[in-house]
């Protein structure tokens, strides 16, 4: 195929056209031209690749500096020193956990009050089976 599509242009060039090769050079002119077409489309396609990649980079290096400022601002409410501050992180912290706390033992509490209720009417129901 490759020998034929050479001759071919071969002929092209030399301007030798033969007695019924007419529609070979047409079909070879028509094929060079989607060839050309398709280079410009891939090579549109690799510019548009290049830009999307470097703007995918920027974006990136964007949220690595944004990730940066962050854990810089939680380090630093990390290591303020305990005062008055609300903002103090670990103090927030504490506050969470005691409330959270305060609430797991209310409700165990409860859980075991019910319990006890149900394990005393649970006797006096055993107690007049057997009498």
């Amino acid at each position: 195929m490759k020998l034929r599509v050479d001759g071919l242009e071969a002929c092209d060039r030399l301007g030798d056209a033969t007695p019924g090769a007419g529609g070979e050079l047409g079909l070879l002119r028509e094929i060079n031209e989607r060839a050309k077409r398709l280079e410009t489309q891939l090579a549109a396609i690799k510019a548009e690749t290049a830009m999307a990649r470097t703007e995918t980079i920027e974006q990136f290096a964007a949220v690595d500096v944004e990730i940066a400022a962050i854990r810089r601002e939680i380090n630093a409410h990390l290591t303020a020193p305990a005062g008055d501050d609300e903002d103090y992180i670990p103090t927030q912290i504490a506050d969470e956990f005691a409330s959270v706390r305060a609430e797991i033992a209310q409700e165990f509490n409860a859980l075991r009050s019910e319990l006890l209720d149900l394990s005393i009417k649970l006797d006096r129901l055993l107690k007049k089976d057997y009498m």
